[in-house]
């Protein structure tokens, strides 16, 4: 053969493109990937805090999101609160809280302002289910089902893991304690649900919240090179990963307190404590927020999922957004938002307040005015409509 002729099966071979190789390995492979699929669009999920989600860029999407922190911090809480506003306004939604932990309490479910139900035939969209387990492996398997025996992927799903902490692996439940050590921990359970269920979840529209404890490693050598750790949290890397956002929830202190008198003693008469300032440290986000810390305020006493702060919350992005103009003790409103407030919701706000005090005790006493500028403000800030 001359040199540089070439054969007729070479030939061939190089007349083969390669969209043919990719087509014939997609063909393959149907079943283990997702490109004959179309990804759904889904509306952004507020957090309940209008300070937090003009951080979030308009709140949570779609995937695997990152709840960590102390005890008492409010993570719980708060995912159960994004849980809420997801089944508010998603048709066939369905919320499922993985009680892994065994917390679950008469208050906090009257505080979250969702239905709660125990029993599968009870469960309906617009409802949570809770799954009470710590088996990893009963959970992997009705998250994966849910998701993947979804016909034309109609129905969405808000999974809330409470927490990953709390799960054990099947073949791990009857080791001995002594065997401890071999039982495998939450940053490999945590890549195993990451591996097994990201791509779907970000790809048809559902949710993830899995709350996490704080982590200490223990120092021997106090000199020794220390490793660069993104947060103090369970998980391992893989946490780090796949998730889309981290929320990092801080301790709470005695000057995180919101007094009746902030600059007095907290007294259980004198000076009731009205609240607390909750704090955050986002750890990880893809708008570029990283270790942007952000408090926001929560109200007590409060049941229904009112527990966050909203009429203070109002105030403070109204005038963020110049609808309120302050000038001396006396607080101007916008007039656009006088006029759409007397039009929509059929109040009069006037246009004048002496005080911020008297527009958050007006927004108390008017909460249908609360609920439209509550909305009106979450599209300004995520820039839906």
């Amino acid at each position: 053969m001359a040199k540089g002729k070439k054969t007729e099966d070479q030939e061939q071979q190089s007349q083969v493109s390669p969209k043919d190789i990719l087509s014939r390995i997609l063909k393959d492979n149907e079943g283990k990937h997702y490109n004959d699929q179309s990804e759904i669009e889904v509306p952004l999920i507020s957090s309940g805090s209008l300070i937090l989600d003009s951080q979030l860029g308009g709140g949570f999407g779609a995937g695997l999101h990152r709840f960590v922190g102390f005890t008492e911090g409010g993570k719980t809480s708060a995912g159960l609160e994004v849980m809420k506003n997801f089944l508010k306004i998603t048709p066939n939604g369905y919320g499922l809280l993985v009680k892994a932990e065994g917390r679950l309490s008469k208050e906090m479910q009257e505080r979250s302002g969702l239905k709660f139900v125990f029993k599968f035939e009870e469960w309906e969209s617009g409802t949570c289910f809770v799954f009470e387990t710590n088996v990893y492996d009963a959970v992997v398997n009705l998250m994966r089902s849910l998701v993947m025996e979804n016909p034309e992927h109609k129905n969405k799903y808000f999974f809330l893991l409470d927490s990953m902490d709390g799960l054990i692996l099947e073949q791990d439940m009857d080791k001995p304690i002594e065997a401890a050590g071999r039982v495998a921990g939450a940053p490999m359970l945590t890549k195993k649900f990451m591996q097994r269920l990201s791509t779907a979840m970000n790809k048809f529209g559902h949710r993830c919240f899995m709350v996490g404890q704080v982590s200490a490693k223990v120092e021997i050598d106090p000199y020794a090179p220390k490793d660069q750790r993104q947060i103090s949290a369970t998980g391992g890397n893989a946490a780090l990963h796949f998730s889309n956002f981290i929320l990092q929830f801080e301790a709470r202190y005695m000057g995180d307190l919101i007094l009746e008198d902030p600059k007095a003693r907290p007294d259980p008469i004198k000076n009731k404590i009205l609240g607390h300032w909750c704090k955050i440290i986002i750890k990880k986000s893809p708008n570029e927020k990283s270790n942007l810390p952000v408090t926001y305020p929560i109200r007590y006493g409060r049941k229904n999922g009112t527990s966050i702060w909203r009429e203070y919350e109002i105030v403070d992005v109204l005038i963020q957004f110049e609808k309120i103009r302050k000038a001396g003790a006396w607080f101007y409103m916008d007039k656009d938002i006088v006029d759409e407030v007397k039009e929509k919701v059929k109040v009069e706000i006037p246009e004048k307040f002496q005080g911020m005090e008297s527009i958050r005790v007006f927004l108390e006493e008017n909460t249908n005015v609360t609920d439209f500028l509550f909305v009106k403000l979450c599209n300004m800030i995520s820039g839906s409509s």
